[in-house]
């Protein structure tokens, strides 16, 4: 009986620690995100918190996924795939969102820890949280309501129309509250895109032999390798 009363005791400790554990505190998971129907970013942490880890871009082949781009870091939140033509190379944007750890951190949802910009295995801009701060980006939201200062949305990559740029769209509500306003920051460099020098017009066909669509700016036409 003792034996019994034992193991059912045990039992009920196991599945209490396994609930605590699938319940989660914010813990980081491998995650994958799938790009323009045959590219996909897998990225893989080594621990269950912190940046350990690696972050993997793959083509899918028929005889087997191509590893095409590698960054020795694990990415947990938003990543936004592109390829930039001038560069020949892939890009990767990466939007970290606040780690929420339980259940009072709601104060934390919509915003955003880091935004870093990676090119050809390196990272080559970030800005921290406070820095986005500073830069009237707050909240990330999924709607813009006009005078709730401090509010985002991200619009992802996209082409600059009439040129072979590539940029990372973001949309926030004005200083004032009153209106909205674009920041758009190249992909190659995490600046903020300028357009006055350097410019060179977009190509007649991708590089896989398709055409873009050039007459409807609404619609950025993404360019990829022909890899």
């Amino acid at each position: 009986m003792k034996t019994f009363l034992f193991l059912i005791t045990a039992t009920a400790c196991l599945f209490l620690t396994t609930g605590f554990k699938m319940s989660g505190r914010g813990e980081n998971r491998p995650t994958v995100q799938s790009f323009f129907g045959s590219y996909y970013v897998r990225s893989v942490p080594s621990s269950d918190y912190g940046t350990k880890g690696k972050t993997q871009v793959f083509k899918v082949r028929s005889n087997g996924d191509e590893l095409v781009d590698e960054y020795p870091v694990y990415m947990r939140g938003e990543l936004y795939l592109g390829w930039e033509p001038i560069a020949g190379k892939w890009c990767l944007v990466h939007l970290e969102p606040e780690r929420i750890t339980s259940n009072n951190d709601f104060t934390k949802l919509g915003k955003v820890s880091r935004l870093a910009f990676y090119m050809g295995g390196k990272e080559i801009m970030a800005y921290t949280g406070k820095e986005l701060e500073e830069m009237a980006l707050k909240q990330k939201v999924q709607t813009l309501v006009y005078r709730q200062r401090g509010q985002f949305m991200v619009h992802g990559i996209q082409q600059v129309p009439g040129t072979n740029h590539y940029v990372f769209v973001i949309e926030k509500t004005t200083d004032k509250g009153n209106g909205i306003e674009t920041i758009s920051l190249d992909i190659t460099t995490g600046k903020t895109f300028s357009d006055d020098s350097g410019k060179k017009a977009a190509p007649k066909g991708s590089a896989n032999g398709s055409q873009p669509n050039q007459g409807n700016a609404a619609k950025p036409v993404t360019i990829l390798p022909d890899i």
